[in-house]
């Protein structure tokens, strides 16, 4: 596989990721109780997830 088609699938599957985690804490937030806060604390943590594997390039 080619760099750029590489890095490519890259951007595409992390985007996909953080919309899929921002959608789940807009749907998780009007919702009152423990198990919905744990379900946003996990989107939470996708997207810590994924913004440390963007910056793991810069390092």
């Amino acid at each position: 596989m080619k760099e750029s088609t590489r890095g490519t699938l890259l951007v595409v599957a992390r985007t996909l990721v953080v919309v899929v985690c921002v959608a789940v804490v807009v749907t998780a937030r009007p919702t009152v109780g423990w198990g919905s806060l744990a379900i946003m604390l996990l989107a939470f943590a996708g997207l810590l997830a994924v913004l440390g594997s963007y910056n793991r390039r810069f390092r």
